[in-house]
């Protein structure tokens, strides 16, 4: 048990201080010398020497002590506050297209920009169908690029003004479609009866989700400090780009394997609730059972 508890321990020291501490220590030393040197100045050393001499000028041992303890508390708060940030921006992605103005206009940008490349690869797939051998022009480059593209923009069509919420949004749309449920209502009931290699893999893509959507916020964190100090723009542009690739990434992966949690498992949630079905599990079944776990429709006690 000494030993457990010296590992949960060290795990939690490195994660506080590789979560919350280095980086808001970074971002405040950067806001501290962007308050100093400010556009005028931005690349002058010689405008950040007072302030050195004035930490180096610190002899008392208290206000040193209070001094180093107030950097940390401010570091922590900083990133606490990216944290959060990260939290809001998950929201943010997953607004419904048509709730402001500026969220309609990107989901209706990026519906003409996926009807345009679906109806590319439909002409292409009809003059394919007119071909002499449709079976090997199917798998030709130009039709594949098609697809391709229409499915960069979204696996269906967009519903939501961000790439981020529309991969989500599509994956609840390819279950329902395939299977007749809602994921929401039958993902905790999946989740119980996952193996743990699956809950693992699950567990470790949301995560990702999570710290790539906080390095996001540390790029609009940065880009305040930017308006008063421009260097820090490059780090929020760097920070931004970084983020928003990485979140791409950890959404594709994550919904990746909650379908193949549902095209692997779903049968086992069936069995377990006694829904009968024969062979594949049909569109029936899915809605037969989620109609038991929404209770409705079920007979009177």
């Amino acid at each position: 048990m000494t030993a457990f508890l010296q590992q949960l321990g060290a795990r939690i020291v490195d994660r506080w201080l590789m979560n919350l501490l280095l980086p808001g220590l970074l971002w405040l030393c950067c806001a501290v010398v962007a308050a100093r040197l400010g556009w005028e100045h931005a690349v002058d050393p010689g405008a950040a020497e007072p302030l050195l001499r004035r930490f180096r000028d610190q002899r008392s041992t208290a206000q040193a002590v209070l001094l180093v303890a107030g950097v940390f508390g401010a570091a922590a708060a900083v990133g606490l506050a990216a944290i959060a940030l990260g939290a809001a921006l998950r929201r943010a992605w997953a607004l419904p297209g048509k709730s402001v103005a500026p969220t309609r206009w990107l989901r209706d940008r990026r519906r003409r920009r996926w009807d345009a490349a679906d109806r590319t690869a439909a002409r292409l797939r009809a003059e394919i169908l007119d071909a002499a051998d449709p079976s090997a022009a199917l798998m030709g480059p130009e039709y594949r690029d098609a697809l391709a593209k229409r499915d960069s923009i979204g696996l269906e069509r967009p519903q939501r003004p961000t790439w981020i919420g529309d991969r989500w949004t599509a994956t609840g749309t390819r279950i329902h479609r395939a299977y007749g449920l809602d994921l929401a209502v039958v993902w905790p009931r999946l989740w119980s009866v996952l193996p743990d290699v699956s809950r693992g893999d699950i567990a470790a893509a949301q995560l990702a989700y999570q710290e790539a959507s906080v390095l996001v916020s540390w790029a609009v964190l940065y880009g305040g400090v930017g308006l008063f100090w421009w260097p820090a723009l490059i780090v929020c542009v760097v920070l931004a780009v970084a983020g928003v690739l990485k979140t791409r990434d950890a959404i594709g992966s994550l919904c990746e394997l909650v379908e193949s949690a549902c095209d692997l498992y779903i049968h086992s949630v069936a069995e377990q609730l006694r829904v009968p079905y024969e062979g594949q599990l049909t569109t029936e079944a899915g809605r037969a059972i989620g109609a038991l776990l929404r209770r409705k429709d079920l007979p009177p006690v």
